[in-house]
């Protein structure tokens, strides 16, 4: 049996806002490390980051503020996969960021809307398949075939 290998994303941050974080997501069923992964896999999805950074009524981005000395710093790390840690590398640093500044931006926007600042789901189906399915569910259309061959002739022609 092969064991999978993984990645390692780490980095500091103030330990009230690791505590609020991790505090933020329980509240949602999650851990803080699943709740960067939801960001990351979004983030890859959409090649950039899955909501918009708006000035705040100071005319600044909202970013985190960076001190020049932190003198407290939590760490927090989390295992994902190497070829996603890549992607996320790659698409961070084409928006001009590193790992951690991308992720306390989506701790703010969390904070800010108090929620995952983007939908988590599936995506909706289109008209046409709503159609079909609905169809579906009401017995309409419908072709039974008693094997599959049949049903393969059938999509063939």
């Amino acid at each position: 049996m092969s064991e999978k290998k993984s990645a390692t994303f780490s980095m500091r941050m103030e330990p009230q806002k690791k505590k609020q974080m991790e505090e933020f997501f329980r509240e949602l069923g999650l851990t803080l490390a699943y709740g960067v992964n939801i960001f990351f896999e979004k983030c890859i999805m959409e090649a950039g980051l899955p909501f918009e950074i708006k000035l705040n009524d100071e005319k600044k981005p909202i970013v985190p503020q960076v001190k020049e000395q932190v003198q407290k710093t939590a760490q927090f790390a989390m295992r994902l996969d190497p070829y996603k840690k890549t992607q996320i590398e790659y698409t961070f640093k084409e928006l001009g960021m590193t790992m951690p500044e991308a992720v306390n931006i989506y701790f703010e926007k969390c904070l800010s809307e108090w929620g995952i600042p983007f939908r988590v789901g599936y995506p909706k189906p289109n008209a046409e398949t709503l159609a079909a399915m609905e169809e579906t569910e009401n017995g309409e259309n419908l072709t039974t075939y008693s094997s599959v061959d049949e049903m393969l002739k059938d999509l063939g022609e």
